[in-house]
């Protein structure tokens, strides 16, 4: 009995330890001024993407992204930019991290 609560100690430890080190998927507001913004009816999404090499710790990496944001939200028919949220999935402590924009306006 005393070793399955060593071992359920251990193993809610070790999750609390490395929360977010191998696999994170986040979504929070690019800005928080909210003052009186409208919620808007049309939406788009800009993906960006990064991978950093792990190995030697020269901070090398390659990035890439698909677009500027105003560009996206004209295809997407958006002239009035309310707000945009940032969503980011990381894996490995960002060795892969892909971010996207959403946009939302009219």
């Amino acid at each position: 009995m005393f070793t399955v609560i060593k071992a359920t100690i251990f193993s809610i430890a070790l999750m609390v330890t490395f929360c977010g080190c191998i696999y994170s998927n986040t979504v929070v507001p690019y800005s928080t001024k909210f003052n009186e913004t409208p919620i808007g009816t049309k939406s788009c999404e800009i993906s960006m993407f990064k991978i950093k090499e792990p190995i030697t710790g020269y901070n090398m990496y390659v990035e890439w992204s698909n677009d500027y944001i105003s560009k996206e939200a004209r295809k997407a028919g958006i002239n009035n930019i309310y707000y945009i949220d940032k969503k980011t999935l990381s894996i490995f402590r960002d060795v892969f991290k892909r971010e996207k924009l959403v946009i939302y306006g009219d």
